[in-house]
């Protein structure tokens, strides 16, 4: 039996609080059964189309549910492309579909103009694509016994633009490739690990066009020009190049301000990673000015037809406050912003990709835990090790863990503790291979909780201490402490203190 697909419960559910308020004013007046049934799909918090069944019972729409179903998804998706800003490329298709209209009823010099008006924009923010289809159209015009101003300089424009058109997709298509080709390397492996990989990344990059700004010769080339560039630099651990490329990036939209609305996204992001730049290198006052920057960007036009721009700047601005705060071991600071990471959290639910959502209760947890807060960070840690689902930013999933270990045992849950020092290495072995670091916590935990003479017991917490120290000096440990530093919980810890 074939599983009835969830793409129309995905996208009700992506719906804005306006945007169903559109669809439904819409609809007009009456019963609409295909209301009824994203009312119904909305009501449910995961789909169940059984259930979906069985609770609306007699329901018209269930009656017919698969029409319904077909043409709520169609409905939807039509009135979702006419809700809200059109984009400038909506614009030019304006014209496109406004010329063809002209031309069947035999308007041609007002086709013509029409015409006339989408190359205007098309030339101005270098939509080449868009430019070919105008093109395309004036050729059908020019086709026209009846159209009057046929002639050589109209053929000749045509072509011009056309060639420019085609030359520079070809241009944009080439940057977009090479950039594409280091950010997936970037992805992938984030560092150049072996010989082979050094070779690729070099036949990248010793490429003139990668090399030569020159060579891009439209302004959306010139965009991939900087992306390839600054996501090499950050691949080679040059994050002060990386950083200073992702401002020149920002710099060119600055002072080019119609592209702006065009490329909203690609600044948002850029923005976003010279913030990370700024975190890494140490560049507060940049960061400070930066976080600012970024939620004023919720004040300005250009950047209105952002889907879910709230959200964003809201998980962009907070997972930089609390990674700044845990960079200066400033964990005090940090206690502010958690109720207000728990309001957001809340107000945008799923508008917030899962993996981010993880972040932040991981994050909440971490901060919690190095300001005592132990109930607290519990109850933000248990967000994670209670998610049935490991399918995203699994590397939390495996740190919440031990993490939980330190919690349960700030909290004097011994016994429980004594358990977890048996699963936990269970539940790690199978996912990925365990530190030296965990292990030495595993063993030293074990023997804390055993271990009843003071003497004996100040002997393991100064050995472990100095095992911390040098384990943090090993290479293949140092991955650990970025998520977890047990560095800071061997000098701070109730424990550390013999009674």
């Amino acid at each position: 039996m074939k599983t009835p697909s969830t793409f129309l419960y995905d996208l009700v559910h992506t719906l804005t609080k306006s945007e169903k308020r559109y669809i439904k004013v819409q609809s007009g007046s009456g019963e609409k059964d295909y209301i009824h049934l994203m009312d119904a799909l909305i009501a449910q918090k995961t789909f169940d189309e059984d259930k979906l069944i069985k609770d609306n019972e007699g329901a018209n729409f269930v009656k017919y549910l698969a029409v319904n179903k077909r043409y709520l998804y169609e409905l939807l998706l039509k009135s979702l492309a006419h809700f809200g800003q059109k984009t400038l490329e909506d614009k030019v298709y304006e014209k496109i579909t406004a010329a063809n209209e002209l031309i069947e009823k035999g308007l041609f010099q007002a086709a013509f103009n029409e015409l006339k008006k989408g190359h205007k924009i098309a030339e101005k923010y270098e939509l080449f694509g868009l430019q070919i289809m105008l093109c395309g159209i004036e050729k059908r015009l020019l086709s026209q016994k009846q159209f009057k101003t046929k002639d050589d300089h109209a053929i000749h424009q045509i072509f011009k633009v056309e060639t420019n058109s085609l030359e520079q997709l070809k241009n944009t298509r080439e940057y977009w490739y090479l950039f594409q080709q280091i950010a997936q390397f970037g992805k992938r492996f984030q560092r150049i690990q072996n010989e082979e990989q050094q070779k690729h990344i070099e036949s990248l990059t010793e490429s003139p066009k990668f090399q030569h700004q020159s060579l891009a010769t439209n302004f959306r080339s010139k965009l991939h020009f900087y992306q390839a560039n600054a996501a090499f630099q950050f691949i080679l651990g040059n994050v002060e190049k990386a950083y200073k490329i992702n401002s020149l990036f920002l710099g060119l939209l600055e002072e080019k301000p119609h592209f702006l609305r065009l490329y909203a996204e690609d600044y948002m992001a850029t923005l976003n990673n010279m913030l990370i730049d700024s975190l890494i290198i140490g560049k507060y006052d940049m960061l400070e000015e930066g976080i600012a920057r970024l939620v004023l960007l919720l004040e300005r036009p250009e950047f209105k037809s952002i889907k879910n721009i709230e959200s964003r700047v809201f998980r962009q601005r907070y997972l930089l406050l609390m990674n700044w705060s845990l960079k200066q071991k400033d964990f005090e600071k940090a206690m502010k912003w958690i109720p207000e990471i728990e309001k957001g959290l809340k107000q945008f639910g799923k508008k917030i990709e899962k993996h981010h959502r993880v972040t932040f209760y991981y994050l909440a947890a971490y901060l919690l835990f190095q300001n005592s807060r132990y109930d607290e960070a519990l109850e933000w840690n248990n967000l994670i090790l209670n998610d049935p689902k490991e399918d995203v930013v699994k590397e939390i999933f495996y740190f919440a863990r031990i993490l939980n270990l330190l919690i349960h045992y700030e909290l004097g849950n011994y016994t429980l503790l004594d358990s977890l020092l048996l699963s936990t290495p269970k539940y790690l072995k199978p996912r990925r291979a365990i530190y030296s670091t965990e292990k030495a916590l595993f063993r030293f935990l074990k023997k804390l909780l055993n271990c009843i003479d003071k003497t004996e017991k100040k002997k393991l917490i100064t050995d472990f201490k100095d095992k911390i120290d040098d384990l943090f000096q090993n290479p293949n440990e140092k991955w650990m402490f970025n998520y977890l530093d047990l560095r800071l919980w061997a000098l701070l810890s109730r424990y550390s203190v013999v009674k």
